[in-house]
């Protein structure tokens, strides 16, 4: 049984932060595969004038300097209307029917978690891990989602193999870029600060980012 991280997002633009959290993931969980997801028109987010396309292609130039088993998937920007976690999970769990599908995601986000789509039905189509982040610590993020599902939380060291149905803990050191920084970087074009240089080469390239 393969294990197969996914990793959802805006995007917008991947910064160095998004890097470190896949390496992270895929070396301490041992993935055999790892693919970055980029959203087309999230439910939760203002993208404001950065198309789908442009921040596939950022993505698709970040993951160039990684080896094989990092890879992007252009599934949620081909499809129509909004992404939601739901459908992309059902169409990689037919992709995978065999495998651990793991979809990752901030304890900030998580704790939402009860907002999404069909959010009951994603625990029978994938495990979570779930990253922490400083400002929703793991103890607040308890607060916050169901009861039911303190249930099938377990630790890293703990975890029972199994291809859904379990969330992850994992705790990392983040890269304290905020998003007040990132548009103060990208107005000021200090790409070297936070983003890869292929990211940063695209958004010269194609002059994005103008409005910020």
């Amino acid at each position: 049984m393969r294990k197969i991280g996914l990793f959802g997002g805006t995007f917008n633009p991947i910064h160095i932060g998004h890097i470190k959290l896949a390496r992270d993931v895929y070396s301490s969980f041992g993935m055999d595969e790892f693919i970055f997801i980029p959203s087309k028109i999230p439910p939760h987010k203002n993208l404001g004038s950065t198309g789908a396309k442009d921040r596939f292609n950022m993505v698709k130039s970040a993951v160039s300097s990684l080896d094989s088993h990092f890879q992007v998937s252009d599934y949620e920007i081909n499809q129509k209307g909004v992404s939601y976690t739901y459908r992309t999970l059902m169409y990689f769990r037919k992709k995978f029917p065999d495998d651990q599908l793991f979809f990752i995601a901030g304890s900030d986000i998580f704790a939402t978690i009860n907002t999404w789509n069909n959010w009951r039905e994603l625990f029978d189509l994938a495990n979570f891990i779930v990253v922490n982040r400083k400002e929703m610590p793991f103890s607040k993020m308890f607060m916050e989602i169901p009861e039911e599902l303190l249930k099938i939380i377990r630790h890293k060291d703990t975890f029972e193999g199994c291809k859904a149905g379990r969330i992850v803990l994992h705790t990392m050191r983040e890269i304290d870029i905020s998003s007040t920084e990132i548009r103060k970087n990208l107005k000021e074009k200090n790409f070297e600060f936070f983003l890869p240089k292929e990211v940063s080469e695209y958004i010269e390239k194609n002059d994005l980012y103008l409005e910020v």
